[in-house]
């Protein structure tokens, strides 16, 4: 495989898509600028120069507080280096940001003094397990050259509420310097989550006349209508409305998760008989409530699917199933919804009032079913792949599946082990990683067994700035080929493309940015470098026979049976077009894909009509980005957004 130089693509935001893994080690300049490196175990006291420069740094941002004059921005200089990077989430502004570069940095703490006043930056000191003392020494790469770093959880507060954050300290012959800084609002005054100490007491002691039962009360979480109307209404009880719907519980928002299905989990239920996430299941856990220590590492969907029953009576959340969304309009005079729900059996029809619209219907908008000439002719069956169930009804027929990412390997792989005869169409490139090893390397040091609690997981995967981002997923994804070369060598002589992602950053790279094009082995890419699922590559569908297709480059395959679309879905912005007006869906902003600084668009954001909101992404972004997107309900509610 030829490998050309490519690790300066690491400092954009959206690279193009590289073919080949890089070849170099990350420059030592990246991460150091022109400072002379000093390794961190010859410093003298590790624990008093952290502790010293969290102070002094605390220090300064008290001071811009007080005076942001172009002099006191200027004292940050010798506590950040001139390319760092600080990533927020709702703490310097009620937006997600990633400000790159010093000067970028000052302007962002200049416009933040007015209303949040971020301050009182201490060291965490309660993660004993992983961090000493409020930090850790990191290596962000162990071979030639060595680049390492201290990782450091901090606590602050802002006018709104608490903040918790992660900074990367690199350790300089001028001392420390921070690299990256993350901070993210943990809860808003009046609004924190009823947990730990503030979990609730579940019984009111002493003498109550007319006293109701904890069953009673469970019970009318179901009863909504006019004197009584939910604050936010999640429209889909997947894994985004559950999270979301636990989280607005939990910080005491009234919720009412509306999903079309019979009963909660359908919506991984009814997929594909042998469909198994192939996701870890450390990276899976939802809000507040993990995975038993029993629990499988990938989890069949059945088993989710259960899960997600238990999990909505668990955290005690509102939901009616069963039910469709039919069509809702905002109300500006009132800012409130007018959304009709309409009963699946009856037909009957209820009007809610909720203030908020969440959509959380999949991170995927509408199916992607692409036409083809004569397929009108055609006497087989043609199925896109959320419709596809099981491949046993085609055992020893001919089947096609045009796609080559997660699903049309995976229909691809069914249909092969149910004794179907199966040609597999890749019409582009794809970034394949397997879940045996590649996965592995990507989670190292967060989702693994052993590894930190999830909620600190969390914190040190999002903490990682965009430019450094890029930096580590092009190593992950160099070690991922080169310790999987055999794998790579096989699929590329039966004819499979491949491509190594957004500026050879691998699958996440690909994911963050386009949602797809990438593939998570699980044992179809040995089917197909062994030739027991044919492969096709580079063509497309000419026409459809009855019996059959021809393709551009005049091979047919005849006595075809079914044809398998894994072709994709819309952007979700085109879901919203079935219930929401047309006015509310012209407002609405395209859904996915990084935006200039390098945060996800529009998801968990602002959509473009107020109250109005989009909630997806996979089970690990869902139980993450839950919490901001609450935070930010609370926000407008409170009239904070600005």
């Amino acid at each position: 495989m030829s490998v050309s130089s490519g690790v300066e693509l690491s400092q954009l935001v959206n690279p193009p898509v590289r073919f080949d893994p890089v070849t170099e080690t990350i420059p030592i300049k990246y991460i150091y600028g022109d400072s002379i490196p000093k390794p961190i175990d010859l410093l003298d006291n590790i624990d008093l120069e952290v502790e010293s420069w969290v102070n002094g740094f605390n220090t300064v941002l008290k001071t811009i507080n007080e005076d942001p004059s172009d002099s006191n921005l200027d004292l940050l200089d010798q506590f950040l280096f001139n390319h760092a990077s600080w990533k927020d989430h709702l703490t310097l502004s009620w937006d997600f940001h990633q400000f790159h570069g010093l000067e970028n940095i000052k302007q962002s703490i200049v416009s933040q003094v007015e209303n949040f006043k971020i301050t009182n930056f201490t060291l965490d000191k309660k993660e004993t397990d992983h961090f000493k003392n409020g930090y850790k020494v990191d290596k962000l790469q162990s071979n030639d050259p060595l680049i390492e770093c201290i990782s450091v959880i901090i606590n602050a507060n802002n006018e709104f509420g608490k903040v918790i954050g992660l900074f990367r300290l690199v350790s300089t012959t001028a001392g420390l310097k921070a690299y990256t800084l993350y901070t993210r609002l943990d809860d808003i005054k009046g609004f924190e989550e009823g947990k730990r100490v503030l979990r609730p007491q579940g019984v009111n002691h002493g003498q109550h006349l007319n006293r109701t039962s904890w069953l009673d009360s469970i019970n009318d979480r179901f009863k909504w209508g006019e004197e009584k109307q939910p604050t936010v209404l999640i429209v889909g009880g997947g894994q985004g409305g559950l999270n979301l719907a636990s989280r607005l519980h939990a910080m005491g928002i009234s919720h009412l998760i509306v999903e079309k299905n019979p009963k909660i989990g359908d919506n991984w239920r009814n997929r594909y008989k042998f469909l198994v996430l192939h996701d870890p299941v450390w990276y899976d856990h939802l809000a507040y409530m993990d995975f038993p220590e029993v629990w499988p590492i990938f989890t069949p969907k059945d088993k989710l699917a259960s899960w997600f029953e238990t999990y909505a009576e668990s955290m005690e959340l509102s939901y009616w199933t069963n039910k469709t969304v039919e069509h809702s309009v905002f109300d500006e005079k009132n800012n409130v919804w007018k959304v009709k729900i309409s009963d699946n059996d009856t037909g009957k029809i209820v009007e809610l009032f909720p203030r908020h619209l969440v959509m959380a219907t999949g991170h995927s908008g509408e199916p992607n079913i692409p036409t083809f000439k004569n397929q009108d002719k055609f006497k087989g069956e043609i199925v896109h792949s959320s419709k596809y169930k099981n491949g046993k009804l085609f055992e020893g027929k001919n089947a096609l599946v045009i796609g080559c990412c997660n699903s049309g390997h995976d229909i691809s792989h069914d249909l092969y082990e149910q004794g179907a005869k199966t040609t597999i169409l890749q019409r582009s490139t794809t970034c394949v990683v397997s879940s045996e090893f590649g996965l592995k390397v990507t989670n190292r040091g967060t989702y693994e067994e052993g590894g930190p609690r999830v909620e600190l997981a969390d914190l040190l995967a999002h903490s990682v700035p965009i430019k450094l981002q890029n930096l580590l997923q092009q190593q992950q994804y160099k070690t991922t080929i080169e310790g999987e070369s055999e794998l790579y060598d096989a699929l590329t002589k039966a004819g499979f493309k491949l491509d190594a992602g957004f500026g050879a950053t691998g699958l996440f790279g690909k994911y963050v940015r386009r949602g797809g094009g990438y593939y998570i082995d699980v044992g179809c890419s040995k089917l197909i470098s062994e030739g027991k699922i044919t492969m096709k590559q580079g063509v497309e569908i000419e026409s459809f026979k009855e019996d059959g297709v021809i393709f551009s480059d005049g091979t047919e395959i005849n006595d075809l049976s079914i044809v398998v679309l894994a072709t994709g879905y819309s952007n979700m912005k085109d879901s919203s077009k079935r219930f929401v007006e047309s006015e509310v869906v012209d407002k609405l902003k395209p859904v996915w894909g990084l935006d200039e600084e390098g945060e996800i668009k529009t998801m968990w954001r602002d959509s473009g009509q107020k109250a109005f909101w989009f909630m997806g992404g996979n089970l690990a972004l869902s139980r993450y980005f839950s919490k901001l997107l609450a935070l930010k309900i609370i926000a407008y509610e409170k009239d904070l957004l600005s």
